[in-house]
């Protein structure tokens, strides 16, 4: 009889998204490579790289399908494309991964354990950003509140989200509700994502693994990139919009976002890029 780990790990393929951030340096990397060599096998790994220039691949035993986007379509692209090359390697898994998430020794045999019970659930691991949990978390409005507590068991996606880092999804599933939505590139796609689930009547079973993560947002401070990011949560809320019917919520959200960043870093300039890209986004 097979073993259960070795027939999850032929079955998975994980899908790492890159930007501006050398492979090795990667975090989430390191925690492949640690647990390949840990457990002595060869995972089959997919890297979508939005940086500007492609890179050389590090040496590694693993099998690697390395996919560069210079004109950063940002993470739902990724996604998705990691879902095609899924289908035509004939994997069962996608397993979504950000290059910032650090997982511990084991981590495989967590997943490989829950994806036993049923494959037709989302399995997401206890994600915390700087000890505070940020995975998954309340849905309310349109807004994401982080929990003080979440405990391990079957979550209803109308109470629980989770974010697209550590997201362990069976390909049928992913195929059913369409992917993600290529126009959301970066901000609420996962949102977006989880809110396509709902529909389809989806559950999310969250396990006690313990996943690190840095938020994308905490990496700037320079004001010229805070507005570039920022300007891609408006896009991201606005497109959000047409699935929830809510658009005058996210609005309001975006402004109110907007005035906080406004005060910080004494500057109009975010309430203009919230208006104007509500307007033509």
């Amino acid at each position: 009889m097979e073993n259960p780990l070795s027939g999850f790990i032929r079955d998975l393929l994980p899908v790492l998204v890159v930007y501006r951030c050398p492979i090795p340096q990667s975090s989430t990397w390191q925690s492949i490579i640690d647990e390949s060599k840990r457990l002595g096998i060869t995972i089959d790994l997919m890297i979508y790289d939005n940086s500007p220039a492609a890179q050389i691949l590090p040496l590694t035993s693993n099998s690697i399908y390395y996919r560069h986007d210079q004109i950063n379509s940002g993470v739902s692209k990724a996604y998705n494309e990691g879902f095609q090359l899924a289908q035509r390697l004939n994997k069962k898994w996608l397993l979504l991964l950000d290059q910032d998430s650090l997982f511990p020794s084991g981590w495989m045999e967590w997943y490989a354990k829950a994806a036993q019970n049923d494959d037709q659930i989302l399995i997401a691991p206890i994600v915390s950003s700087r000890k505070k949990i940020i995975s998954p978390f309340n849905y309310w409005l349109c807004l994401g509140r982080s929990s003080k507590a979440v405990f391990p068991g079957i979550k209803s996606l109308d109470d629980y989200y989770a974010i697209n880092s550590g997201l362990l999804i069976p390909t049928h599933l992913f195929a059913k509700v369409g992917g993600y939505d290529d126009s959301v590139p970066l901000d609420f796609s996962d949102f977006v994502f989880m809110h396509k689930l709902k529909k389809a009547d989806a559950q999310l079973y969250v396990i006690a693994l313990p996943l690190e993560h840095q938020l994308s947002a905490h990496r700037y401070e320079e004001s010229e990139k805070v507005k570039e990011r920022f300007q891609l949560y408006c896009i991201g809320s606005k497109r959000f919009a047409r699935y929830t019917g809510q658009s005058i919520v996210h609005f309001f959200v975006t402004i109110v976002r907007g005035l906080r960043l406004g005060i910080r870093y004494r500057t109009p300039e975010f309430i203009k890029i919230s208006l104007r890209t509500w307007v033509t986004a």
